[in-house]
Parts: structure tokens; sequence; C-alpha cells
């Protein structure tokens, strides 16, 4: 299968049509659903991957993904950020700018990929079965810094297969389940883990040692890359020995040993700027790397020249210690310039401490710290109070009483200089035994909150005889169910104090209501722990006012702000069916607007039997997959006929829909 455009389009794989652009929810396996006792799905994965990657490379600061990944055969690869290299395996459209280099974030693709690979089968009749094996750089929202995630995916999608038929598919990575449906169709998508900046993850995937052409086989791999996507090749690699992708059950049994193949090996080995610290007139720096590796740490102007780091041969230490010339910037630039393309690290330039912490002690009522200052003036201790300090250099001490004491007391100073020191206990008696502990609800999972802060804003001077303004606004003019919008009072005028509250609408939460710019959140919709349908809508709008007050006590006029909650849109699939004493198989789709956004976590939907004649019961859950589907599955399912379902979701969508008997 080639991963590029061929002279017939249905015979290709796009590479970012397999993948699916933006991610649409974060979750390992998304398509095996649970909620009936003892019944199984069969769409799962039944054959894990041993093998696994070892280790990721830093963080490269050109594009903030990391320099590379490396298997257990101590093979790495980066990213191919080449759009007019062909092995890179980009088409039309996903570099914004295909005639200039790749640049982030103004032309950048929103994925890009360290490893790519794919497989089909024809299948009798017309149908196909499509084997996509991934470790993909994309972007939770947007090609934004910040947004950046690595994931290791495994999909098998198959269309004109045997309906209603369980069907095992064999991969280099491990052995795959699908339960087909009425015609034919089913898949399984597995991601792990999209998870912003936390690039570790993915060493936990299924993807792992890399797939190469196998050299024993002509032609040989283009020097410097695991394959060419542009023809179809046997590899080896398969940590089972099995470098084939294979169709058992349903009456057939296939194979094929051919595969697109894409990824470029690395032979950079990055860098991590490890600290920077400012003493008097010279800045003294550290970073890691390979060992034998060429850092430089770039000049800046007047400030500095770009000086070569040293190191001890086979550390993978590197330091430099820099004359400055006047004002210390804020950040140094760390480049290895023998990698090609060369990578890089910043860190910001810190100031040395002018305070150490002697003692931090808890006696079981109190808190007694003593430090000591070079500075003049009151040392804070973080959350518990001042220290005096009123001859710098002669060390002070302080009780404060507590009943909870911090691990740690830090101490600063006036100028941002800090010191910390474990706190050890020197007394107290035992804390008094709780009630018994209260048998928790399932997790519901991280939510997302891209608000601001919330803390006091120092309003400018206005006139004292002017009266109070209020305006209010919102980061979005809608709130999805489980997320956050941010609001803002900032643009008030005359206003000393913020008073919010909620007029009307679906019960929500501000993060403060004095704060002049808080955070609204909304809880979920439909949950788990259901056992019923809910009554009220999980859509409509709430109302938000927020009144203002001057200098002289006079309250503004009320300003107002509407927020739509923006429920999915659910819809349950017309081939969903139910036959008595075999198997159960309820699908559907779910979708939230235009959003592509990374959902975490992902939006669960609860199915209930709305079958005429009886009272509705519930059947169960599933999560959507990154496709926006969603899958309910039992063999044999329930001993009585099921004729219709109601579904309703997390993020407020609520559909009905007929299930067949076949």
């Amino acid at each position: 299968m080639v991963l590029k455009p061929a002279e017939n389009p249905g015979r290709r794989l796009n590479p970012r049509l397999a993948t699916g652009r933006g991610i649409a929810a974060a979750a390992a396996l998304v398509l095996t659903a649970t909620g009936l006792g003892s019944a199984v799905a069969a769409t799962q994965v039944t054959v894990k991957n041993p093998g696994h990657l070892i280790a990721v490379g830093p963080v490269n600061t050109e594009h903030g993904f990391p320099s590379w990944y490396e298997d257990s055969t101590k093979t790495r690869v980066e990213l191919c950020l080449d759009a007019e290299n062909p092995l890179c395996g980009y088409l039309p459209g996903d570099v914004p700018n295909e005639s200039a280099p790749i640049s982030f974030p103004g032309n950048f693709p929103d994925e890009a990929f360290y490893m790519l690979a794919g497989s089909e089968l024809d299948l009798p009749g017309g149908g196909r079965a499509v084997l996509v094996l991934g470790l993909e750089a994309a972007f939770a929202n947007s090609v934004t810094d910040g947004d950046q995630v690595v994931f290791g995916r495994q999909r098998v999608v198959v269309k004109g297969g045997p309906a209603n038929a369980t069907l095992e598919f064999k991969h280099p990575y491990g052995t795959i389940t699908i339960d087909t449906d009425g015609s034919g169709g089913g898949k399984l998508v597995e991601d792990i883990s999209p998870a912003i900046g936390n690039f570790n993850t993915a060493l936990k995937s299924n993807i792992g040692p890399f797939l190469k052409w196998d050299p024993a086989i002509a032609p040989a791999a283009p020097d410097g890359y695991l394959g060419d996507p542009n023809q179809e090749h046997a590899v080896t690699g398969s940590p089972m020995n099995y470098n084939k992708f294979s169709i058992t059950g349903g009456g057939l049994n296939l194979e094929t040993t051919q595969f697109g193949l894409m990824g470029k090996i690395s032979t950079n080995r990055g860098v991590s700027a490890d600290g920077a610290v400012l003493n008097g007139d010279m800045i003294d720096v550290f970073a890691s790397s390979g060992p034998e590796a060429q850092l430089q740490v770039d000049g800046q102007g007047p400030a500095f020249e770009t000086t070569p780091m040293v190191s001890d041969p086979g550390s993978g230490r590197y330091y430099a210690r820099i004359k400055l010339n006047g004002t210390a910037p804020e950040s140094i630039k760390i480049t290895n310039i023998g990698d090609k393309p060369a990578s890089s690290s910043t860190t910001r330039v810190a100031t040395p401490s002018t305070v150490a912490v002697t003692k931090a002690s808890f006696d079981g009522a109190a808190l007694t710290v003593s430090a000591v200052s070079s500075e003049t003036g009151a040392l804070t201790v973080t959350d518990i109070g001042t220290l005096d300090n009123a001859t710098p250099g002669t060390q002070t001490e302080k009780s404060f009483p507590v009943i909870a004491p911090p691990a740690t007391v830090t101490v600063k100073t006036a100028s941002g200089g800090s010191a910390s020191l474990p706190v050890t206990i020197s007394g107290g008696g035992a804390t008094p035994v709780g009630l018994d502990p209260i048998t928790p609800q399932p997790d519901p999972g991280p939510v997302t909150d891209t608000g601001g802060g919330t803390g006091s804003v120092t309003p400018a001077p206005v006139d004292p005889n002017a009266p109070a303004t209020a305006s209010a606004t919102a980061a979005s003019p809608s709130l999805n169910r489980g997320g956050t919008v941010q609001l803002d009072g900032t643009r008030s005028t005359g206003a000393i104090s913020y008073k919010w509250r909620q007029v009307s609408g679906p019960a929500v939460t501000l993060s403060s209501d004095t704060a002049a710019k808080p955070v609204v959140s909304i809880p979920f919709y439909a949950k788990s722990t259901d056992t019923a349908p809910l009554m009220d809508k999980g859509d409509g709008s709430v109302k938000i006012e927020l009144v203002v007050t001057d200098m002289n006590g006079a309250s503004s006029a009320p300003a107002t702000i509407d927020l739509a909650i923006q429920a999915d849109t659910l819809a349950v699939d017309s081939g969903s069916r139910h036959r008595v004493g075999k198997d159960m198989r309820i699908t559907g789709t779910s979708t939230l607007g235009n959003s592509t956004a990374l959902l975490i976590p992902a939006t669960t939907v609860v199915i209930y039997d709305t079958t005429p004649g009886r009272a509705v019961t519930k059947l169960g859950t599933a999560q959507v997959d990154t496709l926006g589907t969603w899958s309910f599955q039992a063999k044999p399912g329930p001993n009585r006929q099921i004729t219709s379902v109601m579904v309703q979701s997390s993020r407020g969508g609520t559909a009905t829909g007929a299930v067949t008997a076949r």
C-alpha cells in the first residue's frame, strides 16, 4: 500500500486521513463497550506488543517536539520535516506553503510522523481491510506552542467483509479481533496516548521496534530512511517475527507481506538546556546531549559572543562560563550544530539565591522557620507568613501556629531569590482516625481548563466623580459540557471591586464571584453511573451578570453575558441490531459542532432500552472514539428483544433510534 497519491486514488492510503486530522479523543482502546454484566465485546486487542519503544530524546525548541524516539534495536527516528522530499510522504495541502521550508508555527503541518506504516488486503466482492501503524506528532487544538502531543496508533478498518462475523487480524505488533456489522464493516482504533507536552506516554504504545524494509529483498531502503512511502515492500522488525498483515474468520484466510513505510532515521543527538545561572558578570551554562556532540551557546548581540561548550569525554555533560557585557538576558539558547538539521534548547537565566533556610521544624502546634539573607527587607515564607530581616547576613527566626505544616518550606526575598528546606517533625500527637471510607464513584477523568488566572487586577487611575460602568465579555460565546470559559470584567471603568452572579440557565460554577477574570465551568451531562435518563435538556443558555463598585461605594448598572451551551449531536445508526440469544450491536455517532479539539476525557454515551410496553432500563455505556463514533456490543446480550433505544451523552446530547431484529 503506497503512502502517497497514486494513479488510482481508491487504491492508496492517505496517511493524514488514515490517522485523522485533529484529535477528537484521548484514550487507549476506545471501541470496546461494557455494561451488561459478563457480556463480552468482540472488537478488541487480543495480543499486545511485547516490544515497545525505550527512549525519547530532548525536545527541539524549534518546533516543540522530541528530537527523536529510540527502539530496542537502538534505532532512532526523527520527524521528517521537508515538504519537497518525497520520502517524507507529505500530501498536497499538508504544509501551508509547500514551496517554502517547514517552519514553526507559520508553515508547519498539523501532523507529522516519526514512523508510518500501512498495509491492505483485498476481500472477495470488492471489500478491503486497511491497517495503519504510526508514531504521530500532532496538536491538541491547533498549530500553536503548548499544544504538542505525540501518540502511537494502531488502526484496522474493514469494509465490505463478511457480515455479522468475527474476524481476526494479525500484524507485526499484535492481533486485533473485530466484530463486523450487517454491511461487513468494522474498525478498531487505539491511540496511546495524546497528552499535551508529555512525550513519554508514546513509549507505552503498541509501536516498536520500528519497521524497516527487509534488506534481503531488493531494492534496499533509501539511505537514512526506514523505507520509501511511494512503493510497497516487505518489512522486518516485528518483535513477534510476524512481518505480515493477515485476516482469518468469516470464511477468509488472506495475508500480505507488502507495506507502505515512512520514517527518517535520526543521526541527531538533540540537546537539553539544563540551566543557566548569573554569577556576577558571568553566566554559567549547563546542558546535556549524547557523547561527542557539538554544542554552542548562541551569542546575543553585545551581551556575549557565541561560545562552544566543553565536555568530559563520554559523559554527555556540557558546560560553558560566559563573560557578560552589560545586562543579562532573560534566556539563552543552546544549539547542537552537529545535528542536521541543527537542534536547539532554551532555558531562562536564573540569579543565584541570596537567602538560605537554616531551620524548618514542626512540633505539633507551631512551625518554626529560620533563615538568613544578604538582602534588606522582610522575607516571605510561602503560604505561611513573613520573617523580619532587619540586619542582612544575620539569622532570623519565627514560629507560626499551624496544624498542617507543608512538606517543604520555601523562603523568598523581595528581589525573587528563594531557597527551600524539608520540614522536620519534632513532636505532636497522632491525628484522630476518621469515619469509614465511602465507596468512590468512577473517575470521570481530567478536565482541561483553558481559562486564565483569577487573581485581582490593579485598576487604572479613574476620575473619582465618574460613575462606574460594568463591561462583561467572555473568551467564547459558547460553553461545552465539562468545559470552561473565562469571563473578563477588566474593561469596566471606575471599578475597584467586582461581583458576578448567575441569572438564569443550567447551574454553572464560577471560580470566583469577586475576581476580575473568573472562569465559569459547567458539569458533564449524562454520567456512566446514571441509572435512568435525564429529563432536563443538556443544551440551552446561561446568563451571567456583572456589577462593579467605584471608589465611592456606588454600584454600576449590571452588564450581562449570554453563553450558549453547546451540546453534541448524537445519532443511532440504522444498522443497529439485536439477535436474541446471539449478539447485540448498537452503534452511532457524536459530533460537537465544528470542534476538532482534544476532548479529555473522551465523550461517554449511556444507552437505555426504550422498547414499547415495558419500563425504560439501562443497557450500558460506551466511549466515543477518535473518529466521532461509538459502539456498544454484547454477546449474547439481553434475553428479550430490544427494538428501540435512547442514548444520552456526557456532552449534553440525546438521541433515539430503532434496533432491528436480524
